[in-house]
């Protein structure tokens, strides 16, 4: 009998905030709507399940900065093509006191969030994409940090819904690190031995095949696309007018180092993030982190290469991968 009159009081709670919260989107207030949801953070539960139901159209609609945070993300297409940009930006944050704790993958700082939530057995590519905004919320509000950096490799995504993979109202501004398509094929096809159709399949995503991996017990899936496709999708110019991308080359990153970790810092600033310009700090990490000399020898094929063009060869005109 008890447990039937909880239940009862829970739902008439529910339904309650839910009416408040739904006069708040109905009258465009949606600095409201998030204060009214903040206040029920102690009942863990009702905030969720309202979150999770109202969230995403409310961050969807909203066009204010409401936020005290923001997002910066470090994409790329290969993981490690981010891995010298985030260590570089975990020291320069450390000296600058800027405290934004060590700089994970999208996917990671995800999984910390929903477990510390409830616990959590699968992560599904459907997930990130219908609850993109309410995931990004929760990660903005995990703690007071004015600035999140994430590393990410999912790529950019628009629903018929209008959902996309962020908003400028989540985001503060992008970094998209792009290598030569024949290196990033040569090293697929490296870790597979050689093996050329397997590569091309993996490069290609032909067959449009995710990837699982394992993160605190809880099963991930990951679909990057094709590199194609997730390279135009972060290069588009909408995209990076709307969330203030820059395009980084590996190749500048790894010839011209100072020059460009320099002006990713000015990029930041220009896009609003409470960030000093520390050219000094900068010479410093790259005197005791010298980016290491990009080895790969491609050894490609005219018919795997007249095969990739088709593929690759409107984003390889855009872009000097193969100059010096």
């Amino acid at each position: 009998m008890l447990n039937v009159i909880m239940s009862v009081l829970t739902n008439i709670k529910y339904q309650y905030n839910l009416r408040i919260l739904e006069d708040f989107i109905s009258t465009n207030n949606y600095s409201g709507f998030f204060n009214h949801l903040g206040s029920l953070k102690k009942d863990r539960k009702l905030y969720l399940k309202l979150l999770f139901n109202l969230g995403n159209s409310a961050i969807l609609n909203n066009s204010s900065d409401i936020f005290k945070s923001k997002i910066i993300w470090l994409n790329s297409f290969m993981p490690e093509d981010t891995s010298y940009l985030s260590n570089f930006l975990n020291y320069y944050n450390e000296k600058t006191e800027v405290n934004v704790g060590d700089i994970l993958k999208y996917e990671e700082k995800l999984i910390k969030i929903l477990n510390d939530i409830s616990t959590i057995k699968n992560l599904n590519f459907s997930d990130f994409v219908d609850r993109s905004y309410v995931y990004q919320f929760l990660i903005l509000h995990d703690n007071t940090c004015p600035l999140k950096f994430l590393r990410n490799h999912l790529p950019f995504f628009s629903t018929k819904q209008n959902f996309n993979f962020s908003k400028n109202t989540l985001t503060n501004s992008f970094i998209y690190i792009i290598d030569n398509p024949y290196a990033v094929y040569q090293k697929i096809k490296n870790s597979l031995k050689g093996d050329k159709t397997l590569a091309k399949n993996i490069f290609l995503n032909l067959d449009n095949h995710s990837s699982f991996i394992k993160i605190d017990d809880v099963s991930v899936e990951i679909n990057k696309q094709g590199w194609h496709t997730h390279t135009s999708s972060w290069i588009n110019s909408n995209v990076t007018n709307s969330l203030n991308g820059k395009i980084i080359l590996k190749k500048d990153l790894i010839l011209d180092t100072f020059e460009v970790l320099s002006s990713i810092i000015l990029h930041f600033i220009q896009s609003g993030a409470k960030i000093k310009m520390d050219y000094n700090l900068i010479k410093s990490f790259i005197d005791k982190n010298p980016p290491e000399p990009d080895s790969i020898k491609i050894e490609i094929s005219q018919k795997e290469k007249k095969f990739l063009e088709k593929y690759i060869d409107d984003i390889s005109n855009k872009f000097n991968f193969y100059g010096s």
